[in-house]
């Protein structure tokens, strides 16, 4: 079966004196990473979904932390993943 994996970037425009818990509350959401955090307050996350619906979800969720100004999609690649690559151990055993 067939199965995806969504991987966004976002950018996150947030308060500079906010910006440590903002970036502590995104890194303890699933799936999400900060790469890099300004002194003005804006950070580079990464974030791997399994549906577009996922991406939205955790968008709006960033968007209503408070504290953050905004946060953009600025980038969505779709990777199709084959049975093998989901459960690699199960191809070595057949």
């Amino acid at each position: 079966m067939a199965k995806e994996t969504h991987i966004s970037s976002i950018v996150v425009h947030a308060r500079p004196e906010a910006a440590g818990g903002i970036r502590a509350t995104i890194e303890s959401l699933p799936g999400m990473e900060v790469h890099a955090v300004s002194p003005l307050g804006k950070m580079i996350v990464t974030l791997e979904t399994e549906s577009e619906a996922d991406i939205v979800t955790n968008l709006n969720t960033i968007s209503l932390l408070d504290g953050v100004y905004a946060a953009t999609l600025v980038f969505h690649s779709v990777e199709d993943l084959t049975d093998s690559e989901e459960a690699p151990h199960e191809a070595l055993t057949t």
